[in-house]
């Protein structure tokens, strides 16, 4: 035997990762000191994780800030959107700790906003609302029309002649399945045009995560992350992907349609309709493979790129 890890093995280690980073540990709200204060109806503290550099992933705050907020809803009320703002980078390798205030809890909806601290000091704010399903209208922008994820290369036979840039990928995509629709992450298509350029991609957590509604909410906005800012970097512009790229997001939104399973296949259409003045706006839907729309997502931030040689 090769020892090599298997399928299983790998899809466990996903499981076992995202299920740890989205478990927090609840803190005494008396230990926490801050230089403001802030009304709690919770404090709770997320690990770090020593994958990529020191900066913090902002998909991952993101998603332990909503599953803070989440513990301080009544069972049975699921998220319905979060609005968030980057204000500080974040040390990956250290705990962040999540402080939670109530804002509202009315007959149908309950609102919280949640600040984020790392040694005492607010990176980032998030507010999340909280909607008990009614009936209504009902429409929805149909999915593009696509290839299946079997029919979609993977990322190793995606990159194989640059093992360098598949191992960068595979470092930020860590506990996800991701088939990418067309050129590699951060390759041009020919004839692409900025502002009209898509990227697709099916993606999916590695292995079979728990029934929890929560939990998978915070694994979707986990994947709502990963390659979106990406499109307003590349898409349609004559830059080369590469460590002297820089995409640093300001602020992110996912509005959640309907819940879903984020270890399943989701189909993600990203798109950015606008970049001027160093900065650039990607928005994206995400699809369930039986072409629900399952959440729609928006993100702005700051676009350091080489220019083209």
């Amino acid at each position: 035997m090769s020892g090599r890890p298997t399928a299983l093995d790998r899809g466990r280690a996903a499981v076992e990762e995202v299920v740890g980073l989205l478990d927090l540990a609840t803190v005494e709200p008396a230990t926490v000191t801050t230089d403001r204060l802030v009304p709690v109806a919770g404090v709770f503290s997320g690990r770090g994780t020593a994958r990529g550099t020191t900066r913090r992933y902002g998909g991952l705050i993101a998603a332990q800030a909503l599953t803070a907020a989440a513990h301080t809803v009544r069972p049975g009320r699921p998220v319905h959107s979060l609005h968030a703002y980057f204000t500080r980078p974040g040390d990956s390798r250290r705990p962040v700790t999540y402080l939670v205030e109530t804002l509202r809890d009315g007959p149908s909806m309950s609102t919280r906003r949640v600040v984020a601290l790392q040694r005492g000091t607010p990176i980032f704010f998030l507010t999340a609302s909280f909607h008990d399903p009614g009936t209504g209208l009902t429409h929805e922008r149909p999915a593009p029309r696509v290839p299946p994820p079997e029919e979609v290369p993977t990322l190793a036979q995606l990159l194989a002649d640059a093992p360098g840039r598949l191992a960068a990928v595979e470092q930020m995509l860590f506990a996800f399945d991701a088939r990418y629709i067309g050129p590699p992450p951060g390759e041009q298509a020919d004839g692409e045009r900025a502002g009209e350029a898509h990227r697709r991609a099916w993606l999916r957590v590695a292995g079979k995560l728990p029934d929890d509604v929560s939990l998978h909410a915070g694994a979707l906005v986990l994947i709502s992350d990963l390659p979106l800012l990406l499109s307003a970097m590349v898409a349609g512009h004559p830059t080369a992907w590469g460590p002297g790229d820089l995409g640093v997001s300001i602020d992110h939104t996912v509005w959640f349609h309907r819940p879903c399973r984020a270890d399943e296949w989701l189909l993600y259409d990203c798109d950015s309709p606008w970049a001027a003045g160093g900065r650039g706006l990607a928005t994206g839907r995400l699809y369930a493979r039986d072409g629900d729309l399952v959440a729609t997502v928006a993100q702005e931030g700051l676009l350091l790129t080489r220019p083209a040689r």
